[in-house]
Parts: C-alpha cells; sequence; structure tokens
C-alpha cells in the first residue's frame, strides 16, 4: 500500500515548506537562534499532542477513521487546488513568500548582537505549531485509518527531509520556488486518494 506513505509525505512536505521559508526569512533578519528553535518547538508540540490522543483512537470503530480519513483528504485537496488555480489565475503569491516577515508581524533585528527576542521566538514556535497541526490533520486520520503507521512515518521524514534538503540546497532561492503550482499538484494528489478512499468504502459497505 503506497498511498498512505505519498499522502503523508506530499502533505508534509507542502506544510514544512511553508514553516522553513518562514523560518529563513526570520533567521535572515537577524534572529536565527528564534527562527531554529521556534520551529523546532512548535512541530514537536504538536506531535506530541497527537500521540497522546493515539490510545483514544481504539474507541473509534475502523469504519469512522476511514470515513473521516477520507473526507479530509478529499476536502482538503480539493480546498489547496481550488485555492492554487485561484491564485494562479489572479498571478498572486501567498503573503508568507511575498512578504514573510510582514505576514508574522516581525521587523529586522538593529543589529546581530541583540539578545534572544521571545517575541520573535514565540511568534516562529506559533507559525510552526500551525503548519504541523496541518500536517497531522493529513497523516493522523490516514494513519489510524489504514494502520500503515511505518508508512506514513517515514513519509513525514521524507517530507521534512526533502524539504530541509531544498532549503540548504536553494537557500535565498525560496522565493523564486513556485509554490503555488506544487501545492496545486499536492491537492490534485490528496484529493485523488481521499476521493478513491470514498469510493472503496461505499463499495465495501453498499453490498
Amino acid at each position: 500500500m503506497i498511498d498512505p506513505f505519498i499522502a503523508s509525505f506530499t502533505g508534509t512536505a507542502v506544510e514544512f515548506f511553508e514553516t522553513v521559508a518562514i523560518a529563513y526569512a526570520i533567521a535572515r533578519a537577524g534572529y536565527p537562534r528564534e527562527a531554529l528553535s521556534g520551529l523546532v518547538l512548535g512541530h514537536v508540540l504538536v506531535f506530541a499532542v497527537a500521540v497522546f490522543l493515539l490510545p483514544f483512537l481504539a474507541f473509534f470503530p475502523v469504519f469512522w477513521l476511514r470515513l473521516v480519513a477520507a473526507v479530509l483528504l478529499a476536502s482538503m485537496g480539493l480546498h489547496w487546488s481550488f485555492k492554487s488555480l485561484k491564485r494562479m489565475r489572479e498571478q498572486r503569491r501567498p503573503g508568507w513568500v511575498e512578504d514573510p516577515l510582514g505576514a508574522v508581524r516581525v521587523t529586522p533585528a538593529t543589529s546581530s548582537a541583540e539578545k534572544f527576542s521571545l517575541f520573535v521566538f514565540f511568534v516562529m514556535v506559533k507559525s510552526s505549531a500551525v503548519e504541523a497541526a496541518e500536517i497531522v490533520l493529513v497523516i493522523f486520520p490516514v494513519a489510524s485509518a489504514t494502520s500503515a503507521w511505518s508508512q506514513v512515518f517515514w513519509g513525514v521524514v521524507a517530507g521534512m527531509a526533502a524539504v530541509s534538503a531544498a532549503a540548504l540546497a536553494f537557500r535565498g532561492q525560496l522565493r523564486k520556488v513556485p509554490e503555488v503550482k506544487l501545492k496545486l499538484v499536492t491537492g490534485f494528489i490528496l484529493a485523488v486518494i481521499g476521493t478513491s478512499w470514498l469510493l472503496e468504502l461505499y463499495r465495501d459497505y453498499s453490498v
């Protein structure tokens, strides 16, 4: 079964790319420690909550877990696709690409010797946690419904590793990455997977 890996890889890569782009902008603005620590803490906190909630999934029937996973994937994929198509038609890019510092309301540091900024740190934690939560919305129901925990786990790891490697290789060029087209393709993939799962559920439980 490859669907869980693809869904977790694509969903993770797109959302983690947004986090890395914001962290990179904050680091270049003179807050590298705040950017890195905030990125890590935001993801750790969200993933820790997700792990804590895992035992509660045993109380839900497999059918409903599969249905929730399918609906979430299909709806999120369609949302990403239509949103990306709209931006392409309007030739518009997200605020975190055009003005990442303005999007998170952070001003550049006036001196490289400034003390650790708790404000910037918490802004980065918030941005990181929001994107991590969207990753969980993709991977959590997929793993729960399919029990393919190893595939989902490695999909998340591969997605983060791929984005991190790309960020290091193309640092300074992240704003040139066609993120709208990437999100369109990702949205289409997730929508196809979710729809196929809905059709499978209909076929399995209608007979």
